[in-house]
């Protein structure tokens, strides 16, 4: 990102001082804090939001695989019903 050194802080010390003036500095460092504190709790909110949709996107994967399979597996079913069943039927017409 970024850094600052000694001079910048320094800087931005002294200017702060002159513009805000020195007894409101304790107020303008709780508002920064504040505002930071406020940033953070809304990026985590982001973060878990954003989370909480890719597990739904997975979820719905995995729902739609398990229904494919199920459909896969119910028509390999079927199909191995009509062979046994044709099996049977020759096994019965051989044996008369």
């Amino acid at each position: 990102m970024f850094s600052l050194g000694w001079m910048e802080i320094s800087i931005i010390l002294i200017i702060t001082i002159v513009v805000v003036g020195p007894k409101e500095i304790p107020t303008v460092i709780r508002f920064i804090k504040g505002m930071t504190s406020g940033i953070r709790k809304m990026s985590k909110e982001f973060t878990s939001t954003v989370d909480e949709l890719t597990n739904l996107d997975e979820v719905k994967d995995i729902k739609k695989e398990i229904i494919d399979t199920k459909k896969s597996i119910i028509k390999d079913g079927k199909e191995l019903n009509e062979f046994i069943d044709k099996n049977n039927k020759e096994i019965m017409n051989d044996k008369k």
